[in-house]
């Protein structure tokens, strides 16, 4: 009650000079536009809310915009302590900064990290941390309070007080004096430490439990509006064929090999399913147990089911794109903590036990070679990388795809066709926009458009799919796309 009203004092003081609101309000919104900035370069605004859960969605947007306000409170108490010329604490500007730099690291998407987090030296996902990082950003928020209550006494003069005050401890043979005021002194500084050691401790608990953060995928459809119906169904057909896409291969023992290996807990499997209201069929329950020899041919109905069925391949085949690559260069030893590995809860324990585990589909050094380079090349909209780099559930699923095809002697040009398609059952929003794109654009259908160039950076992923977006926007382009849900989590 005493830290409120002197909290409340102090603000009074400050903000009855008007030029001090300027300050606030400036460094605010300087804040919040660089938590956009760093937001954008992983992902989309639209994509954000997608993959997100709204609770998620909303907590990191509040809790970013208390952690901009109390910034600039912050900062503008110490702009009145400097020009009042009152003592402070130096350590306590260094607690506004470190406040600032991790609320900043945690700015991102669950589902595909936040991009300044292996800067710090810390697994580039989010889903590393119980709650996605919101619980960093309400301790930095919490932190900016305590900096700012420091302030408060500069301010109103508290900090002139006095005298020295000794306190005595006697221990049998041990006496220690603890100057008081060197105690104070230190205090910003120790809180500064321990939030530190937080910050780096919360990822590396053994986390069993963590919030749901991620959006379940739902099956897309075409939007049902009376305007253009006929245009919206023909470029929809063209991305989503009504007929689905086939791959030259078949699921043979697939799904029993990964219910043996344990990756894939049926019980588990079939409840997500029926959770989700779209309960496997005797066809896919089929696959799961006894295999099939029928080929793979993706479709609206089926995506989801395929999506979850190749994520588990992708993780628990065993590939050098896993073991040598960008996940180990980015995981910064926490490989277990991205969306496509702690977020994997149907297998029977950790998901990282099975992490490139077994040869469930066998690759020559030429067919792994193929399917890194095509890898490399290929984007997904929810984020800014490569299948090569599969952080996310989709990219886990389609490298599986691309090594199943690999090991099927499928040429480059076959497994770029079929990304071409696998990715636009995934993403039917964006891909809808890409084939507008393409279609005013150059004058072309999607089905004729370059894959690779469909795939690429500047198209397929999170950037070029929201160049994409304003392209449309500004020639007025833009129809109301297949509705979907777009998620990363199982």
């Amino acid at each position: 009650m005493i830290k409120t009203t002197i909290i409340q004092s102090a603000f009074f003081k400050v903000f009855s000079k008007s030029h001090f609101w300027v300050i606030t309000i400036a460094i605010s919104l300087n804040v919040l536009f660089l938590y956009y900035l760093i937001l954008m370069q992983k992902t989309t605004w639209d994509a954000f809310w997608q993959s997100n859960t709204s609770w998620y969605a909303w907590s990191q947007l509040i809790l970013s915009i208390i952690n901009a306000l109390l910034i600039g409170i912050a900062i503008s108490f110490l702009f009145y302590v400097i020009e009042e010329k009152k003592p402070r604490s130096k350590s306590t500007l260094l607690n506004t900064l470190g406040s600032l730099v991790f609320s900043a690291a945690v700015t991102g998407c669950s589902v595909c990290s936040a991009f300044l987090l292996p800067t710090l030296g810390i697994a580039a996902s989010l889903s590393a941390f119980p709650f996605g990082g919101l619980e960093i950003k309400l301790l930095s928020a919490l932190l900016l309070l305590y900096v700012i209550w420091q302030y408060s006494k500069s301010v109103l003069g508290l900090c002139e007080i006095p005298k020295e005050k000794i306190i005595s401890f006697h221990n049998k043979n041990l006496a220690l004096n603890i100057n008081k005021k060197t105690i104070s002194q230190f205090q910003p500084l120790l809180l500064l430490i321990l939030f530190i050691l937080t910050v780096y401790a919360i990822p590396r608990l053994p986390v069993k439990y963590r919030a749901k953060t991620q959006q379940n995928t739902l099956v897309a459809t075409p939007s049902n509006t009376s305007k253009s119906q006929s245009n919206e169904a023909d470029i929809f057909a063209q991305i989503n064929p009504p007929q689905g896409y086939e791959i030259n291969a078949t699921y043979a023992d697939l799904g029993p090999k990964m219910i043996e290996m344990g990756i894939i807990d049926l019980e588990k499997f079939k409840q997500v399913y029926q959770q989700s209201n779209q309960p496997l069929t005797a066809e896919q329950e089929e696959i799961l147990i006894r295999g099939s020899n029928k080929k793979i041919k993706i479709n609206q109905a089926n995506s989801y089911f395929l999506l979850n069925f190749f994520w588990a391949l992708g993780l628990g085949n065993k590939t050098k794109i896993l073991t040598e690559g960008d996940m180990v260069k980015y995981g910064q030893g926490q490989v277990g903590n991205f969306a496509s590995t702690g977020g994997w809860t149907l297998a029977r324990g950790d998901a990282i036990d099975y992490y490139s585990k077994r040869a469930l589909v066998p690759l020559t050094a030429e067919q792994e070679d193929l399917t890194n380079k095509v890898a490399s090349s290929i984007y997904r909209p929810c984020c800014g990388n490569s299948t090569a780099f599969p952080d996310c559930n989709h990219g886990m699923a389609l490298l599986g795809i691309l090594e199943l095809m690999a090991a099927n002697g499928a040429t480059e040009n076959d497994m770029y066709t079929a990304a071409k398609y696998i990715n636009a059952f995934w993403f039917p929003s964006n891909y809808y926009d890409i084939a507008l794109y393409f279609k005013n654009k150059d004058g072309k259908d999607y089905k004729d458009v370059d894959a690779k160039l469909i795939l690429g950076k500047d198209i397929s992923s999170a950037f070029g799919a929201q160049t994409v977006k304003k392209w449309l926007t500004e020639k007025g382009i833009v129809e109301k796309p297949p509705s979907q849900g777009g998620g990363c989590g199982v």
